[in-house]
Protein backbone atom coordinates (compact mmCIF):
# COMPACT_ATOMS: atom_id res chain seq x y z
CA UNK A 1 0.00 0.00 0.00
CA UNK A 2 1.20 3.51 -0.80
CA UNK A 3 1.99 5.39 2.40
CA UNK A 4 1.29 9.12 2.06
CA UNK A 5 3.70 11.73 3.35
CA UNK A 6 2.12 12.66 6.65
CA UNK A 7 2.92 11.88 10.26
CA UNK A 8 -0.80 11.65 10.95
CA UNK A 9 -1.30 7.93 10.26
CA UNK A 10 -3.86 5.53 11.64
CA UNK A 11 -2.55 3.35 14.47
CA UNK A 12 -3.71 -0.22 14.09
CA UNK A 13 -5.83 -1.82 15.42
CA UNK A 14 -7.70 1.19 16.87
CA UNK A 15 -7.37 3.44 13.82
CA UNK A 16 -6.78 6.50 15.95
CA UNK A 17 -4.15 9.00 14.77
CA UNK A 18 -0.62 8.22 15.97
CA UNK A 19 0.08 11.92 16.53
CA UNK A 20 -3.07 13.54 17.90
CA UNK A 21 -5.12 10.52 19.03
CA UNK A 22 -8.25 11.56 17.12
CA UNK A 23 -10.16 9.04 15.00
CA UNK A 24 -8.20 8.62 11.77
CA UNK A 25 -8.21 10.26 9.34
CA UNK A 26 -7.98 13.23 11.66
CA UNK A 27 -8.44 16.82 10.47
CA UNK A 28 -4.72 17.26 9.75
CA UNK A 29 -4.51 13.99 7.82
CA UNK A 30 -7.52 15.00 5.71
CA UNK A 31 -5.89 18.29 4.73
CA UNK A 32 -2.53 16.71 3.98
CA UNK A 33 -4.02 13.79 2.05
CA UNK A 34 -6.27 16.09 0.00
CA UNK A 35 -3.24 18.21 -0.91
CA UNK A 36 -1.12 15.20 -1.86
CA UNK A 37 -3.83 13.62 -4.00
CA UNK A 38 -5.18 16.89 -5.45
CA UNK A 39 -4.41 15.80 -9.02
CA UNK A 40 -5.35 12.15 -8.39
CA UNK A 41 -8.64 12.07 -6.45
CA UNK A 42 -9.30 8.48 -7.52
CA UNK A 43 -5.96 7.51 -6.00
CA UNK A 44 -7.08 9.04 -2.72
CA UNK A 45 -10.32 7.06 -2.86
CA UNK A 46 -8.37 3.85 -3.49
CA UNK A 47 -6.00 4.56 -0.61
CA UNK A 48 -8.80 5.41 1.82
CA UNK A 49 -10.87 2.44 0.67
CA UNK A 50 -7.98 0.09 1.37
CA UNK A 51 -7.51 1.66 4.81
CA UNK A 52 -11.23 1.24 5.53
CA UNK A 53 -11.03 -2.43 4.52
CA UNK A 54 -8.08 -2.97 6.86
CA UNK A 55 -9.93 -1.16 9.65
CA UNK A 56 -12.99 -3.37 9.16
CA UNK A 57 -10.75 -6.43 9.40
CA UNK A 58 -9.13 -5.08 12.58
CA UNK A 59 -12.48 -4.33 14.21
CA UNK A 60 -13.88 -7.71 13.12
CA UNK A 61 -11.03 -9.54 14.83
CA UNK A 62 -11.90 -8.11 18.18
CA UNK A 63 -10.33 -4.69 18.57
CA UNK A 64 -13.72 -3.06 19.02
CA UNK A 65 -17.14 -2.39 17.56
CA UNK A 66 -17.25 -1.10 13.98
CA UNK A 67 -18.08 2.64 14.10
CA UNK A 68 -21.49 3.57 12.68
CA UNK A 69 -19.99 6.42 10.63
CA UNK A 70 -17.47 4.20 8.85
CA UNK A 71 -18.13 5.44 5.31
CA UNK A 72 -18.20 9.12 6.28
CA UNK A 73 -15.07 8.73 8.36
CA UNK A 74 -12.94 7.11 5.68
CA UNK A 75 -14.43 8.03 2.30
CA UNK A 76 -17.32 10.48 2.57
CA UNK A 77 -15.13 13.53 3.15
CA UNK A 78 -12.93 12.81 0.13
CA UNK A 79 -15.62 12.90 -2.54
CA UNK A 80 -15.36 15.89 -4.85
CA UNK A 81 -18.08 18.44 -4.32
CA UNK A 82 -20.57 18.73 -7.12
CA UNK A 83 -21.36 22.31 -8.06
CA UNK A 84 -24.29 23.34 -10.19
Amino acid sequence: MLVPRTEHQGERPTWDCRVCGEPWPCATAKVELAEQYQKFPHGLALFLGSCMTEAIDDWATGSGKTPPDLYDRFLGWSEPEVTA
